[in-house]
């Protein structure tokens, strides 16, 4: 999957993707990178304070990015069971229904 960026100036920079633990982010600002989960450090490494453009575009990256997030999370839990969407394997993962192929077929070993 392609990564998302936001370009701040031509010394600043953040790169966003989703692996299995969540959301990571990769902020460079001057001469150094780091890997981030959490915005609120994200945000005290790019040394961004409240009031100027840059913050204010931060900001709503960082709320379009969570909206996303939601919006993808809302629509897996669509027609899932409560034990799937918490532990990621629910009744209906391991259930055979009627319309399959291999519904009455027995194992031959």
């Amino acid at each position: 999957m392609k990564r998302d960026s936001l370009r701040l100036s031509p010394h600043q920079s953040i790169e966003t993707g989703r692996d299995w633990n969540g959301r990571y982010f990769i902020a460079y600002s001057g001469s150094a990178s780091m890997f981030f989960r959490d915005t609120k450090d994200l945000r005290r490494f790019m040394k961004l304070p409240a009031g100027i453009p840059s913050r204010a575009s931060f900001d709503s990256w960082i709320a379009s990015l969570a909206a996303t997030d939601a919006e993808r999370t809302n629509a897996a839990a669509d027609g899932l069971s409560a034990e799937h969407v918490a532990t990621g394997f629910g009744p209906e993962c391991h259930g055979i229904d009627a319309t399959d192929p291999n519904h009455n077929t027995r194992t031959v070993i």
